[in-house]
């Protein structure tokens, strides 16, 4: 199977957590914690049947193969950002990490000469377009484009740095922050 074939079916099974917005809008805060905790357990018990088994390895990068999949990085994100943050700083997060990294991920896959630096333009621009609908846009933009710098952002030192878990929390914290100071 071709890279971009399996980034493409690993994203799809990222681009399932845009329920996450209407969930939030629907369901409140403290029902979508509860259902965050539920598929975060759930995952966690079948990230254990994949590392010992090879179950449906194919769901993660060939370095992930002995490691604990992006998925559960961005489901601790999720359920952290979910508890500390108002909202829009939620939705902020969720549409740089979804959204923006999502088809910027693809469309790094894609061989031509600049993929790099459009993706990081597509982690910028889309999820903010799509955030006009829902918050503040002064905010939201900061958040886009402190997600797609922490999104570069591969080790510090000899660690290496999960984006997964990373960019939703900087787009989160730094939404509210930019919405907190402003008027």
């Amino acid at each position: 199977m071709s890279e971009l074939k399996k980034e493409i079916i690993r994203k799809s099974i990222h681009f399932i957590g845009l329920a996450y917005v209407p969930a939030y809008v629907y369901l409140g805060k403290e029902i979508l914690i509860i259902g965050i905790t539920a598929i975060l357990t759930f995952s966690a018990v079948f990230e254990i049947f994949r590392l010992r088994y090879g179950i449906l390895s194919f769901v993660v990068r060939e370095y992930e193969k002995e490691k604990i999949g992006a998925y559960i990085y961005f489901g601790l994100a999720t359920l952290i950002v979910t508890a500390v943050f108002p909202m829009e700083a939620c939705f902020a997060a969720i549409l740089v990490s979804i959204v923006g990294d999502g088809i910027g991920g693809i469309v790094k896959r894609l061989e031509f000469q600049h993929s790099g630096a459009l993706a990081t333009m597509i982690m910028v621009i889309l999820p903010f377009a799509l955030s006009l609908i829902f918050i503040n846009p002064v905010p939201a933009l900061s958040a886009c484009i402190a997600g797609a710098l922490v999104e570069k952002v591969e080790r510090v030192g000899r660690y290496y740095i999960q984006d997964n878990l990373s960019v939703p929390l900087v787009a989160a914290a730094v939404y509210h922050s930019v919405n907190y100071i402003l008027p």
